[in-house]
């Protein structure tokens, strides 16, 4: 879906697990967004990035109140570095920055 976007935390391989198991449990009471997802821990020659991946998917990214929501809800939870938003759409089209990453809603 177009309209669907994500929170991306990058955290180091040591701590994935525990960011995990929040995320994960915090998503299943339906407290972040619709679903969530982690890199796998299997090393990755691809990857340009060697810390673990959460993605943290929201409905809508137009709607701000409630991606806003789920970021408040993410800090509660620990996450209080920064971090960035991707809609879908740019995913679907291959749209990526030069360090691999790209920021295109919000950073907070």
């Amino acid at each position: 879906d177009e309209q669907v976007g994500k929170w991306l935390i990058f955290v180091p391989p040591g701590e994935a697990d525990e960011a995990w198991r929040k995320i994960r449990d915090a998503t299943a009471r339906g407290e972040l967004g619709i679903s969530a997802k982690v890199s796998t821990a299997k090393p990755n020659p691809d990857s340009r990035d060697e810390r673990a991946v959460m993605y943290v998917y929201t409905r809508d990214w137009a709607d701000e109140a409630d991606v806003m929501r789920v970021r408040k809800r993410l800090r509660d939870l620990g996450f209080t570095e920064r971090i960035g938003y991707k809609r879908n759409i740019e995913t679907y089209r291959g749209e990526y920055s030069e360090e691999g990453r790209k920021v295109t809603y919000y950073s907070a």
